[in-house]
């Protein structure tokens, strides 16, 4: 006995559908969503590295899948359908990839004014930070020239020699200063004037604040 499907005045044949080929069109549109997924990501800047593999692989797809004969209706449809979506995927993603090429990109323009605002505020931290250690350079200094007056005028009353340069008094201070608090564990250094046997001294005294 004969069944015929009617439909429509006419005689239809039910077409066989090639159930490998509908599991290959279905990873197919797979593979693209999460194409899409993973270039918005890197477009966005959650992912530094572009997922170049992952769409070399999806041509590979295409062009394998161009090679077949597809003789469902059906199925060739969709092989259609999706090639188109993948053809306009490739030409989004390489708008975008085009754009951050010339950072016109609005991801790209955003990261780039916000490496900017870092960059001046790590340049106003750094200038802020050299002010600070001018002043205490200024300050120390000050501190060191008060010293050396000091000294030098106990040198003159002893009668002493006083052609003695500021810089290698300051640096002579500098070191002891360093061994001091090395040696003592301490915050700061005070200078006095030792006048013993006709000889000028500067002592050391180690100061816990």
């Amino acid at each position: 006995m004969l069944s015929l499907v009617v439909g429509g005045g006419s005689l239809a044949r039910r077409e066989k559908v090639d159930r490998a080929l509908n599991v290959r069109l279905d990873e197919f549109e797979r593979r693209m969503m999460l194409l899409k997924i993973n270039y918005d990501k890197y477009f966005s800047g959650v992912d530094r590295i572009e997922p170049m593999r992952e769409r070399d692989d999806l041509k590979r797809l295409v062009r394998d899948l161009m090679l077949l004969h597809i003789s469902s209706t059906a199925q060739r449809h969709k092989f259609r359908t999706l090639k188109a979506r993948s053809v306009s995927l490739d030409q989004y993603i390489q708008r975008n990839l085009v754009m951050i090429e010339r950072g016109t990109h609005p991801k790209m323009r955003f990261r780039a004014d916000l490496a900017d605002k870092s960059r001046g505020q790590m340049q106003a931290l750094l200038a802020q930070r050299q002010a600070e250690r001018a002043s205490r350079a200024g300050k120390e200094d000050a501190a060191y020239k008060k010293v050396f007056d000091s000294y030098m005028g106990a040198r003159e009353k002893a009668g002493l020699n006083t052609d003695v340069s500021f810089d290698s008094v300051r640096d002579s201070l500098r070191r002891q200063v360093r061994e001091v608090k090395s040696r003592y564990q301490c915050t700061s250094v005070v200078f006095r004037v030792v006048s013993e046997g006709g000889k000028v001294k500067l002592k050391a005294i180690p100061k816990k604040e």
